[in-house]
């Protein structure tokens, strides 16, 4: 079938189809601040992770929460790491 102006309706179709697709897949795709997180934590970044990780825990997030209790634990981006290192 085509259009008045000459675009079959299946090209336009496929092209808002795929641009949906880019949508909805870019947004599943990006890293959140757990994310962030988790990645400055692991290359030892605590202090960054600590800054990412607090708001999320104070607003319940509960893995926000057991990844800074396991942070406090170990004593990663604290003042006593600081003393511990000094």
């Amino acid at each position: 079938m085509i259009e008045a102006d000459g675009t079959p309706v299946n090209k336009i179709l496929g092209t808002l189809l795929v641009g949906l697709m880019l949508t909805v897949c870019g947004s599943i795709a990006r890293a959140g601040p757990l994310e962030d997180g988790f990645a400055a934590q692991q290359r030892g970044d605590y202090t960054s992770a600590l800054r990412l990780w607090r708001p999320l825990a104070e607003q319940g997030n509960a893995v926000a929460q057991g990844l800074l209790g396991f942070m406090y634990q170990q004593g990663q981006g604290s003042y006593a790491r600081k003393l511990v290192t000094a």
